[in-house]
């Protein structure tokens, strides 16, 4: 799960301060544009669009900060609500981003990042489950 938490944070740094360089291709795919020419003729809205971005960005950021406080505080010590919190967080932050790429239709290369950290989640919260809810 610490992992995870990391692997969040990391993801989240990349989405606040180099937005241009990882949404490109999802723009494309989206609007049929390149971002560059939409740039060219609607500043306003293109900026709009990276400002949404690194806004989300920062919500990730936030969840994954949450994801290694709560590991390191309450998840370690298996208290069960500490799972519950670790769901809803991961749940959220990971199968939004997945159905992002689904909504927009567009399974690329950037959906890799996606699908690890989906499937990092799953593994993280899988498997101590049993352990975790049962007492």
């Amino acid at each position: 799960m610490r992992f995870l938490g990391w692997y969040t944070v990391v993801i989240a740094v990349l989405w606040i301060f180099v937005t241009e360089i990882m949404f490109v291709s999802d723009f494309a795919a989206y609007t049929g544009q390149t971002y560059s020419d939409y740039l060219a003729t609607n500043p306003s809205f293109a900026e709009i669009y990276i400002i949404t971005k690194k806004l989300i960005g920062i919500m990730l950021l936030v969840i994954g900060l949450m994801i290694i406080l709560i590991n390191e505080f309450a998840y370690r010590k298996g208290e069960k609500w500490s799972w519950f919190a670790l769901l809803i967080a991961g749940g959220t932050a990971w199968g939004t981003f997945i159905g992002y790429k689904v909504f927009i239709e567009y399974i690329g290369v950037s959906m890799l990042t996606f699908a690890i950290g989906g499937g990092l989640f799953l593994v993280s919260i899988v498997l101590p489950a049993k352990e975790m809810l049962c007492k």
